[in-house]
């Protein structure tokens, strides 16, 4: 699991809502048809989610089984079907889309993975949008 790399690039800071964008890897470190795990550190905690790169699209999730709330890979970055053309989780063989995190095959079977906002920047990097919470109300 990649951590040790992660830091908090900068907050930019909405009417509505703050954001901090958190650097997760270089594109060109994330494989055609592979997937990488991530543990990142919030205000709010630590937030467990994975990368998959289907042909030049990115996608994230966070590492969380919908049908039992347990993460979805047994070992580092272990995410695919042996095809290659699924999510799977490793409890009990539930298949997701890559496209969308649905869920097609398993108990768990129309509810679907919970995605995670991520900016390709030009330059490469992947980074993680998250809501900052630094400003909270009573």
């Amino acid at each position: 699991m990649w951590s040790a790399r992660l830091c908090q690039l900068n907050k930019r800071i909405t009417k509505d809502s703050p954001m901090a964008n958190y650097f997760l890897c270089n594109e060109t470190e994330l494989p055609n048809y592979q997937a990488r795990s991530f543990s990142v550190e919030t205000a709010q905690g630590a937030i467990e989610l994975f990368l998959v790169r289907q042909d030049r699209r990115i996608r994230a999730y966070l590492n969380n089984c919908p049908h039992l709330s347990i993460p979805l890979n047994w070992q580092p970055d272990e995410f695919l079907s042996l095809e290659g053309t699924h999510i799977q989780c490793s409890t009990h063989g539930a298949l997701f889309t890559m496209e969308e995190g649905h869920c097609i095959a398993g108990p768990c079977t129309g509810q679907s993975l919970t995605p995670l906002t991520i900016e390709q920047q030009d330059d490469g990097k992947i980074v993680l949008q998250h809501k900052s919470d630094s400003h909270q109300q009573p």
